[in-house]
């Protein structure tokens, strides 16, 4: 053998030692980590001090340890020869680098390596308030949106409907420009004297102050709209995005993050990532989203509505009034251009009326209202018969489940409430706005979550919506109930007339009780429930600030990583998402 063939032959024998060598002073601290037993939390979580990762020498090792033998070789050459990943000495090295900058060190070094994500294919069964509210804040996000209404053409059919404080601050975290034209079309009622009245004498029982709890979270005060204006103004931002006369009748999800079928009922599907019902109380979605079906219950009351074309007197000064009498009570609301909104809720089964020969105006006059003040026949008087249509009230008990993989369920389809409280849109529009925030925070949040598909990150995002809304949606549910059950309870004050000679009026111990909870409803009792309905979760945060790094310490590569170990996750799935 020549001597250049010599000399060859041990410089590369040489080479090769030395990358070996280079690779087993790499892996030492692999092996010594793996015989000495799992790191634990404390180990892996931040903490504020300058020894973030006690017992470490590099991120590679933790990471190694878990990786199969392939894996390890190939991450091993390229940490070498590359040195691209950052390891945890240099980072602790630069000069007061807290968690949360580790983190996001974190990220940034192995962003390159995880599932980009996209927007979202969105399916939506319902083409109410709430589902156009939804439709808007999905597509304002950049998502593909598609409604399917099963009615052929928008019907007037409810009237005007009010838009609370807390709804209007809703939308106008969607669109502000919605927001300032439903203010334009509107007629304001917050800001006049509001509550409650004896419907025989026409007396003050107890006023509410709708103002004050909407300057206390900077809101706007409280509106009504014709439900036909409304509309338009969503569909004039969404109305592109709506199929009239389909309905969505069920569904169909699909496995490994495929997303999910909606059926409709004309036999055609439609493939989507998410599938939300807003269908209503009679959802076709919450049918079968539910292991039982769950059909709305009868509440025990019938409703008679109709819009009055007359101006009572005092119309500057009172926007919502409530006329109370025993097993029934009849609410008025100024809805603006000459018109005023009356219901009367009695206590009655539903479509037991039989009205042959009789009007309506006249059957509500002289058998369910005689007696009362003028002012409540005077308003079913200056109201045609065809517009008196009769509503039998439904809803069903609180569910704190909305939403299961690829479905949730949104409005009334989730939350059916009586209408005592004006927040049955008003439920429905906060539920949009937390759906967009929430989808909007997880699709902006790389490595939040363990994924293969760009959309897995989508049944996260309604989870976290479901979990946020059901407990507030649950609450305002009993308080309508609650509050119609109080109602139908009233009995006439007892009134003391005259002192000498005594004289009582309306002596009795219901009656007497009445009197006694006048007190705390004006005092205690009202301005507790609204700031409670004002001041929904989330006003603080607006939810267009949040960056790609903007999560909880201890979520994204971290949070994966302590999952792994904790045995939430499996080593090779990590090792799939992040390095496959």
């Amino acid at each position: 053998m020549s001597l250049d063939v010599s000399l060859r032959y041990v410089a590369s024998t040489l080479a090769i030692f030395r990358h070996m060598f280079a690779i087993i002073v790499f892996l030492v601290p692999c092996v010594s980590n793996s015989h000495a037993g799992m790191p634990t939390e404390p180990e892996l979580t931040s903490s504020a001090s300058n020894d973030h990762y006690p017992g470490r020498k590099s991120l590679a090792s933790i990471f190694l340890a878990q990786a199969p033998a392939s894996t390890q070789v190939r991450f091993a050459a390229d940490r070498v020869a590359k040195r691209s990943i950052p390891t945890m000495e240099v980072l602790e090295r630069k000069k007061e680098k807290t968690p949360r900058d580790l983190e996001r060190e974190l990220r940034k070094a192995y962003s390159k390596r995880l599932v980009k994500n996209k927007k979202l294919r969105v399916m939506i069964a319902g083409g109410g308030i709430g589902g156009l509210c939804t439709a808007l804040a999905l597509l304002k996000d950049g998502h593909d949106v598609h409604v399917f209404e099963k009615t052929a053409v928008f019907r007037p059919f409810g009237g005007p409907i009010q838009i609370a404080t807390n709804a209007l601050e809703a939308i106008r975290r969607i669109d502000s420009d919605v927001h300032q034209e439903i203010l334009k079309k509107s007629t304001t009622i917050g800001d006049r004297i509001n509550g409650l009245k004896d419907g025989i004498s026409d007396e003050w029982f107890a006023t509410f102050d709708l103002l004050k709890p909407a300057q206390q979270v900077q809101g706007e005060p409280s509106v009504v709209i014709d439900r036909p204006i409304l509309q338009e103004i969503f569909l004039k931002k969404v109305g592109r995005h709506v199929t009239k006369g389909q309905e969505v009748v069920g569904y169909e999800q699909l496995p490994d993050d495929a997303g999910v079928i909606g059926l409709l009922a004309n036999g055609k599907t439609y493939h989507a990532d998410i599938l939300i019902g807003s269908d209503g109380i009679h959802s076709k979605v919450a049918q079968q989203f539910y292991d039982k079906p769950k059909d709305a219950e009868w509440t025990g009351y019938t409703c008679f509505a109709g819009i009055a074309k007359c101006v009572p007197d005092d119309v500057k000064d009172v926007g919502y009034k409530v006329f109370l009498g025993q097993k029934k009570y009849f609410v008025s609301v100024d809805v603006g251009h000459g018109r005023i909104q009356w219901y009367a809720f009695l206590n009655i089964p539903p479509r037991s009326t039989n009205l042959t020969g009789t009007s309506k105006r006249e059957w509500l006059r002289q058998t369910q209202f005689e007696g009362w003040t003028d002012a409540v026949h005077e308003l079913i008087q200056c109201t045609s018969e065809d517009a008196i249509e009769q509503r039998d009230l439904f809803d069903r008990r609180p569910e704190l489940k909305w939403t299961e993989g690829n479905v949730a369920l949104l409005g009334d389809a989730a939350h059916p409430m009586m209408p005592n409280l004006g927040q049955g849109g008003g439920m429905a529009i906060e539920d949009a706005l937390v759906l967009g925030q929430e989808i909007r925070i997880k699709e902006k949040s790389p490595g939040l979550y363990l994924r293969r598909t760009p959309t897995a990150y989508a049944p996260y995002a309604l989870k976290e919506f479901g979990e946020k809304r059901a407990l507030r949606a649950a609450a305002v549910q009993g308080m309508s109930r609650m509050s119609s059950t109080f109602l139908f309870q009233y009995n006439h004050p007892t009134t003391v007339e005259s002192v000498m000679p005594p004289k009582v009026k309306n002596l009795g111990v219901r009656s007497a009780i009445t009197r006694s909870m006048q007190g705390f409803l004006q005092h205690i009792a009202f301005p507790l429930q609204f700031e409670f309905l004002f001041g929904f979760p989330g006003n603080a945060v607006d939810p267009s600030v949040f960056s790609d790094y903007d999560t909880q310490p201890g979520q994204g590569v971290e949070g994966d990583l302590i999952a792994m170990f904790e045995g939430k996750v499996r080593p090779q799935d990590f090792w799939e998402t992040y390095f496959g």
